[in-house]
């Protein structure tokens, strides 16, 4: 236990390391309250339904990813898709001129969520190979038995470097990937896009890298915190 938490905190100023221990507190109050035993309830079931594995936990120092970059990641943690339909209806989502993307996909839940509408196509950006090994895995399994309504692709790399596509709507999904070092350019980018944007943002605690710009008008979807830019407003 003792190399398990040495391995966690390498690499971290003491700063970070509060920053970890302030999260991992309130992340092991979250999963104590009935809501969020009922959520891992219905979590369980999706892989129940389809074979999948998205639901178990992965900590970062399980996983062969850059050390320089772990730091501002957050531990792999499914998230629930049972509010797409609501989230999308609110943004008046056009399926099939919009691209769906996933930042920090872990093992692919959302994303294949996502794909059960028809979306032009669905993406997923995660920087830990083993998570893109079970993502890929787990699309292929959700393929085989017709459960997928849009193409789906997993990308490998780090999403504060990763170019989003040109496609004329995207809708962006964020369930507190990362901290703002790496937020902070994926924010710059997007909010640089002139055609139609839209964000669902979970747990948002970097919503002042997208708030610094000025540019984005911010809403409230099943709870959720949603942005959208002025094409999306004027779509």
């Amino acid at each position: 236990m003792l190399s398990s938490i040495t391995q966690r905190l390498k690499g971290r100023s003491m700063a970070q390391i509060v920053q970890l221990v302030g999260h991992n507190i309130a992340y092991h109050a979250r999963e104590m309250t009935p809501q969020a035993r009922r959520r891992n309830r219905q979590f369980r079931a999706f892989d129940a339904q389809w074979g999948t594995d998205t639901f178990g936990m992965r900590e970062l120092h399980t996983l062969s990813v850059d050390p320089d970059l772990a730091v501002h990641a957050r531990r792999y943690q499914a998230s629930n898709g049972g509010n797409m339909p609501t989230w999308f209806a609110d943004l008046n989502v056009d399926f099939g001129r919009t691209a769906f993307i996933d930042f920090g996909c872990g093992k692919g839940r959302a994303v294949l969520e996502a794909a059960r509408f028809p979306f032009a196509r669905v993406i997923g950006v995660e920087f830990a190979p083993e998570l893109v090994e079970i993502a890929e895995r787990n699309r292929a399994i959700m393929m085989a038995r017709g459960a997928l309504a849009a193409p789906v692709e997993f990308v490998c790399m780090d999403a504060g470097r990763y170019e989003p596509p040109t496609d004329p709507d995207l809708v962006c999904f964020f369930y507190d990937p990362f901290g703002d070092a790496v937020m902070a350019p994926v924010a710059d980018r997007l909010t640089a896009f002139d055609q139609p944007v839209s964000i669902i943002y979970l747990e948002p605690n970097c919503i002042g890298q997208f708030r610094r710009s000025g540019r984005w008008t911010e809403g409230v979807s099943v709870d959720n915190l949603v942005l959208r830019n002025p094409a999306a407003l004027a779509r």
